[in-house]
């Protein structure tokens, strides 16, 4: 499995994911596409299997703070590690004294624990943060 940056034409695969993975909540393809193209405070990692994209996370960067904002793997592929190894390399990647956050669904309860052995600390909930109306944790962790 490769890891890299994103890329324009990597799009309708993200989206793809991004759909099968969260139907009731899936961004849209104009919100994928400003990632994956404004990129001046914004990074998109994606993972390949095979030359076939299979997962990506998003970042956003801001002083000393870097936000995962959206990360899915294909649903057929889910449980392999994919996930784990994203955000390993999420993590390899903040800035020197940057603390990082995320949002999760509360009901994601793998995904919970993914944050939480990767050393994320549940820190708030928001109320309705979802389009679907769940509340999403937030959480955190200092590099």
């Amino acid at each position: 499995m490769i890891i890299r940056a994103s890329e324009k034409t990597d799009l309708a695969r993200i989206l793809q994911i991004e759909k099968s993975a969260f139907p009731n909540s899936a961004w849209t393809r104009a919100m994928i596409y400003y990632e994956l193209t404004l990129d001046v405070d914004r990074k998109t990692w994606v993972i390949d299997s095979n030359k076939e994209l299979v997962g990506y996370c998003m970042i956003r960067y801001g002083p000393n703070e870097v936000h995962l904002v959206n990360m899915a793997v294909d649903p057929s592929l889910q449980k392999m590690g994919i996930g784990k190894k994203l955000l390993n390399h999420f993590l390899n990647n903040i800035p020197k004294d940057s603390s990082a956050y995320l949002e999760v669904k509360r009901s994601n309860f793998p995904a919970i624990k993914l944050y939480l052995n990767a050393g994320f600390e549940d820190i708030a909930i928001r109320e309705g943060y979802y389009p679907d109306g769940e509340d999403a944790l937030v959480m955190y962790l200092k590099n």
